[in-house]
């Protein structure tokens, strides 16, 4: 997964800094959009559609392209880890102690992450090889974005921890340069905001020129590296900013507005980037910017459920998406190991057509059993007791 920080209560936004236990689910959101794209991927993606009139609705591409999921993590880490570094630019709380906040971050994130890499591990050497050392000591220290070969070798969503946690290490120094001026800080960490978003544009449009004329696997592989995914990180900052700044809290009416807003807004580019498919890592427009238009519709939902409106407390309070949200991180770590077992299993017993509901029927309801073991017997004792009811302060 992308690790977005631990869950956070309350009943809306307000001078306290109180979120909405929508958050929570959230995070069930993107952790279900990651599995059902790669159930739908491994199952050989088809065309799905429906007729109405003389007008053929197609709609695979709400799973094609629900890796967006991954996004989704992004934009919400940036904004709830980034909130006490803001609350203290704006002089309303204490310094955020960097080594308490890292190994805050270590305890939230390695021990499930390491748990997982040695089973893995020990499967692969029964089953399958080994990694090598070189590769499994990577994946360790969250280097193994360093190569593309190393990437996804043990796992095929590891490659966004080192993006995840690269930000956990900038977060401090960013928050070091808004403070470097007292009297400027706020527009030092706006202007920080701001470029980051322009950095990250300006990345992708200057590695998509360089790896032009290679594969695709190794254009998405260099253009999804940190560099290029930081304006997710930098809204959600700046989200963490106008969170802070506000004199009182959002009406549910402009709650449910923002929610509904992006919702939509990430349905569509859903749909533009199915559009342009054939286009799209060939230097397409949507390379460029759409990733960011994506992240600032992700932005408006977290924003909007934070304030704890009707629509969002409907879609994301819920209580099986409460749950879900609570493990989304181990959910998100082993459905791919899961997914591949299945395949694995219906290739020895000779099982043959189509995978695709043997993955949905077996796949989800194992992957939901496998994160709440991770969860409760890895990730739980190593979580304050604010993380551990489920709801817990952002820098927890």
């Amino acid at each position: 997964r992308v690790v977005a920080s631990e869950t956070i209560p309350a009943v809306g936004m307000s001078q306290l800094n109180q979120f909405s236990p929508g958050l929570t689910g959230i995070r069930a959101l993107a952790a279900l959009m990651v599995l059902s794209h790669h159930i739908f991927v491994l199952a050989i993606p088809r065309v799905l559609s429906f007729s109405m009139g003389d007008w053929q609705v197609t709609y695979h591409w709400l799973f094609t392209c629900s890796w967006m999921g991954a996004n989704v993590f992004f934009v919400l880490s940036g904004y709830l880890l980034a909130i006490p570094f803001v609350r203290h630019i704006e002089g309303q709380g204490k310094r955020v102690e960097t080594f308490e906040y890292l190994v805050r971050r270590v305890k939230r994130v390695v021990p499930a992450y390491w748990v997982q890499i040695i089973i893995l591990c020990t499967v692969m050497y029964f089953m399958s090889a080994l990694p090598s050392w070189q590769v499994i000591a990577s994946h360790l220290f969250f280097l193994q974005n360093l190569q593309q070969n190393y990437a996804s070798a043990i796992n095929g969503v590891y490659w966004t921890l080192p993006t995840e946690f690269g930000y956990y290490l900038l977060l401090p120094i960013f928050a070091a340069i808004a403070c470097v001026s007292r009297t400027n800080s706020r527009r030092t960490w706006l202007l920080l905001c701001a470029l980051l978003v322009v950095s990250a544009i300006a990345y992708r449009t200057l590695m998509q020129s360089v790896v032009a004329d290679a594969p695709v696997a190794t254009r998405v592989y260099v253009l999804m590296q940190l560099p290029g995914l930081l304006d997710h990180f930098a809204i959600g900052m700046f989200l963490a900013w106008v969170h802070i700044v506000i004199p009182r809290p959002l009406s549910p009416r402009i709650s449910d507005g923002l929610v509904i807003f992006g919702l939509s807004g990430i349905v569509v580019m859903m749909a533009l980037v199915d559009h342009f498919h054939l286009d799209y890592w060939n230097g397409h427009a949507m390379v460029y910017v759409g990733y960011t238009f994506t992240a600032a519709f992700i932005g408006a939902v977290v924003f909007g459920t934070a304030a704890a409106g009707r629509i969002s407390n409907a879609l994301f309070a819920n209580r099986p998406m409460l749950f879900i949200g609570t493990i989304s991180y181990s959910v998100y770590l082993w459905h791919i190991p899961i997914l591949n077992w299945i395949l694995r299993y219906l290739d020895s017993v000779g099982v043959q057509g189509d995978r695709l509901w043997w993955l949905i029927g077996f796949g989800v309801p194992l992957s939901l059993v496998a994160g709440s073991a991770s969860y409760y017997l890895v990730e739980r004792p190593y979580l304050t007791p604010q993380g551990m009811s489920g709801i817990s302060n952002p820098t927890h």
